[in-house]
């Protein structure tokens, strides 16, 4: 599964208005199943940008993912991503540097 920015975006801001943990449930919708939505706030985790529980079942797979309040760097993350204009332009740079990153790197055959 690859990762979502915009979904992790949107985690981090529902976390950083809620005065309670958000269980995985609350994110699903038409484009983000439960196991996607799961896997993203695992990442969060991992990244150490909010406290999260996740309870995995015998296989591996994510039985049930909440995200509680934000850490330290969730808060500077979010501090930093918040705005929709900031978030488009540094999408918008990220994107300019892979595309030209993997121009650069690519060989025609």
């Amino acid at each position: 599964m690859r990762r979502d920015m915009d979904l992790i975006r949107h985690i981090l801001i529902m976390v950083g208005d809620s005065p309670v943990p958000l269980n995985a449930t609350v994110f699903v919708d038409e484009a983000h199943p439960f196991e996607t939505v799961a896997y993203h706030i695992d990442l969060i985790g991992q990244a150490g940008l909010a406290d999260t529980s996740i309870t995995r079942m015998s296989g591996k797979a994510i039985a049930r993912a909440e995200v509680s309040p934000l850490a330290w760097n969730g808060n500077e993350s979010l501090d930093a991503i918040r705005s929709d204009t900031i978030w488009s332009r540094v999408k918008q740079r990220v994107g300019a540097t892979w595309s030209m990153y993997f121009t650069s790197t690519m060989t025609i055959r």
